[in-house]
């Protein structure tokens, strides 16, 4: 049996083994394909905060609660995976059968997905609330900037926008067989589709984002942790790129101070991973 975990924060996404206590190593699947990804400067939702990026005081902005996926399989299965919200030294809990996280800060709640829909957890009252009446397997979940509208990505990699608080969803044909989702800060809908590649829904239909390596590698696709104002992020193995709407790109460097709040960052999420394996080997 093995036991694989995943921390959803903000825009940080670090995996650990139980038997590893090294940062990072990631072996994540929602399709049983597997992805190892060595930089822990991943999101699997995409995104940390609704407000406009030029409001954020830094490249990481977190709230007190951080989410984290711990899945255990057994001959490669998947036997059990929950949801747990880490929150002051404590991890609780907070949903079974559940992958898929947007922490909606600063707002005090979180938008999560499982196997039969859209729940929303308050991280300062801890209650968790049915969101909507879908029914849903959600691997994937993002919420708009300008609106409380979401798009989810279900278990057969079909793209929904949902509206009406969560009773009305409309399938997003454009994004055919898609891994994973992205919004940018201006609610465009951006994707991972067939053999990694990234792609950006238009009107005119989805356009495959070019000028990025032609066999990417352990990729990975968010809302920017940057202060831009257009595009996304996507990773492709150590390297970040910075997508835009129009189907471009360009690499990203991070400067000094990025990359220290990146380091004081990951020394964060050890402790977070230390204090959640002791407490689960109680």
């Amino acid at each position: 049996m093995r036991v694989l975990l995943f921390c959803l924060a903000g825009l940080l996404v670090c995996l650990q083994t139980a038997d590893s206590h090294s940062l990072p190593q990631k072996d994540y699947d929602t399709d049983s394909s597997k992805h190892d990804i060595t930089n822990p400067l991943n999101d699997i939702s995409g995104n940390n905060s609704s407000s406009d990026p030029d409001n954020s005081r830094g490249m990481f902005n977190f709230g007190s609660t951080t989410f984290l996926v711990r899945y255990v399989t057994r001959d490669d299965n998947k036997v059990d995976k929950s949801i747990y919200a880490h929150k002051n030294g404590k991890a609780k809990k907070v949903l079974e059968d559940g992958i898929a996280v947007f922490d909606d800060f600063p707002k005090s709640r979180a938008y999560l997905g499982n196997k039969d829909g859209i729940y929303v957890y308050d991280t300062e009252t801890e209650k968790l609330e049915k969101y909507g009446n879908l029914s849903d397997n959600v691997i994937g979940i993002v919420k708009e900037n300008r609106s409380d509208d979401l798009y989810i990505l279900t278990e057969d990699h079909v793209v929904y926008k949902v509206i009406e608080e969560g009773t009305k969803k409309v399938k997003v044909n454009e994004a055919e067989h898609a891994e994973r989702i992205a919004l940018d800060w201006d609610d465009n809908l951006y994707y991972i589709g067939a053999n990694d590649q990234p792609y950006v829904v238009a009107s005119d239909g989805a356009k495959k984002i070019e000028g990025l390596p032609a066999n990417p590698t352990s990729v990975f696709i968010s809302r920017p942790p940057i202060k831009i104002k257009h595009g996304a992020w996507f990773m492709s193995g150590k390297q970040p790129y910075i997508i835009y709407p129009n189907a471009s790109s360009e690499p990203y460097v991070f400067n000094d101070q990025e990359k220290l709040e990146y380091e004081k960052r990951i020394r964060d999420l050890e402790v977070i991973f230390s204090q959640f394996n002791n407490q689960i080997e109680e």
